[in-house]
């Protein structure tokens, strides 16, 4: 009996052991996965992350290979390991890191505008996307001359931020141009033979290259008679100088030819239209044209519609224009109205060789303007030079609902399709342009511009940072796990269209009336 009493005892005493063991390995088994884990959005994820020690047979029973790693989410997953056990896991994707970019170096006088904040930093990226772009400081102002590192902050729709220093190189110039050699004048009637800038020239202490115009806007050239002319110059920093002469305007006498004709009979013209008269406006434009060649159709077209916006001041003609007669006192005064502003773009887009057509403000009100549609990447986009006083920039390279404001109304059904859709178009095909056959030839341009990386982003209207994913086709798909993580999430800004790398401000004038003639 007590050999029987000893079998039994050592039986229990295995037994225990055993129970013992097993109460100790579950334990172990329970402390070595982790219930939750967190990893950084655009990870990959590894069942290892799921141990402290992770065992030879761990794996997912969930199917995890159809979790999008790049967006912030919870999911449920269920884990095997140790040949017996499964759990439930908590999986965090989570985004923490900040975007990337880099600066974009600015050159400016201090009187110009500050460009935008987006406009400083570029190659952005982030995997969540941008949200806001911001000066860290507020907008810079400057009051000397030097180099300032100017922080910009960039922040993801998650809040986090990336601050990039971007270098101003700064000019501060209060220092108007100076003006020698203005003499008074004297026309015999005509306004395009007149030599307004012989023996005159135009100096300035920082700027190479001060613009200077003459206004005219006083004188009339059918009337004898002494008017005011006044001169203008206005260097890269918006400082503006005048200086007054005085122009006779005396008619020749008339005298007799061999045929009994008076000089006023054979002028084949009415004077009260303006034209080249034999001038050579292309080969003008031609000249102007050899320093706007850029690597592409695109930035040879930004730069003609830069030059026409910033070194033609906006005047009132009047009298009516022929196109050449327009062009030749845009690249030779300096200055005019719309028409001025279109015909000098025009000629210069044609011997640049870029297809474009006139637009005409519709309804014609009691000012009528013109500008352009110009064919570029493929497509028909609005591009306007003229100088306006609510907007010191240039119209280019806009669709229709981006340049259709008071200035711009027009019958869309008498054009083509234009970029970004048209409600009414007229098909056609692309216009050739006409190309003057003295004009500079058009070179070969081989340079392209890098483009701008970008990623689009949609966050979450409510607010919310979990996504939901959608459905998998296998048994055991991850469901993301219920969570309330309402925080305030930044609003991605609307994309904007850029104004030029090198803004040139156009001539500081008050009171500039858009009238001439009714038209621009």
């Amino acid at each position: 009996m007590y050999k029987y009493l000893g079998k039994i005892g050592a039986f229990l005493y295995v037994a225990a052991i055993v129970a013992v063991s097993v109460i100790f390995t579950v334990r172990d088994a329970n402390r070595n996965y982790k219930k939750e884990v967190t990893i950084e959005a655009g990870s990959k994820i590894r069942i290892e992350d799921f141990f402290n020690n992770c065992p030879d047979d761990a794996r997912f029973v969930t199917d995890v290979s159809s979790i999008d790693t790049n967006i912030p989410a919870v999911y449920q997953l269920r884990i095997f390991y140790d040949e017996a056990f499964e759990k439930d896991v908590i999986l965090r994707i989570e985004d923490h890191t900040g975007p990337k970019g880099v600066a974009l170096p600015k050159s400016l006088y201090s009187s110009w505008k500050m460009p935008d904040a987006a406009d400083c930093v570029g190659y952005l990226y982030d995997l969540s996307g941008i949200a806001k772009i911001e000066f860290k400081n507020g907008a810079p102002s400057f009051s000397e001359s030097g180099t300032f590192n100017v922080p910009v902050a960039v922040t993801d729709v998650y809040g986090n931020e990336t601050v990039i220093d971007v270098p101003f190189t700064v000019i501060y110039d209060v220092d108007a141009p100076v003006i020698r050699g203005v003499m008074n004048i004297e026309s015999n009637g005509d306004p395009n033979i007149v030599d307004y800038f012989g023996g005159v020239w135009v100096f300035d202490d920082t700027d190479e290259e001060p613009i200077i115009t003459v206004d005219d806007s006083k004188v009339d050239y059918e009337q004898e008679g002494e008017y005011e002319i006044i001169y203008r110059a206005v260097d890269k920093a918006g400082n503006t100088s005048t200086v007054k002469a005085k122009l006779t305007v005396r008619f020749p006498v008339e005298e007799e030819t061999a045929t009994g004709n008076s000089f006023s009979d054979i002028d084949y013209e009415d004077q009260s239209i303006y034209s080249a008269r034999g001038k050579d406006a292309y080969g003008l434009a031609a000249g102007v044209m050899a320093g706007l060649w850029r690597g592409n159709d695109v930035e040879t077209a930004r730069a003609i519609f830069n030059w026409c916006h910033s070194h033609i001041y906006y005047q009132v003609i009047n009298g009516r224009q022929t196109y050449e007669g327009a062009a030749y006192r845009g690249f030779t005064k300096h200055s005019g109205d719309c028409y001025v502003y279109y015909s000098c773009a025009k000629m210069l887009l044609d011997c640049a060789g870029i297809p474009n057509m006139m637009v005409r403000r519709s309804p014609v009100t009691r000012n009528g303007h013109y500008w352009h549609l110009v064919y570029l990447n493929g497509e028909w986009w609005h591009c306007d030079s003229t100088v306006f006083r609510n907007h010191p920039g240039v119209y280019f390279m806009l669709t229709d609902d981006q340049i259709r404001d008071s200035n711009h109304q027009f019958d869309g059904s008498l054009y083509p399709m234009r970029a970004g859709g048209s409600t009414e178009y007229k098909p056609s095909d692309t216009p050739t342009p006409t190309i003057d056959p003295n004009a500079t030839p058009t070179p070969d341009p081989n340079a392209t511009t890098a483009p701008v990386p970008t990623v689009p982003v949609t966050p979450s209207p409510s607010g919310n940072a979990t996504v939901t994913p959608s459905p998998s086709d296998a048994k055991d798909s991850p469901t993301p796990a219920p969570e309330n993580t309402n925080t305030d999430t930044p609003t991605p800004t609307e994309a904007q269209a850029t104004p030029s790398d090198t803004p040139t401000p156009p001539p500081q004038e008050t009171d500039v009336t858009e009238t001439t003639s009714g038209e621009g």
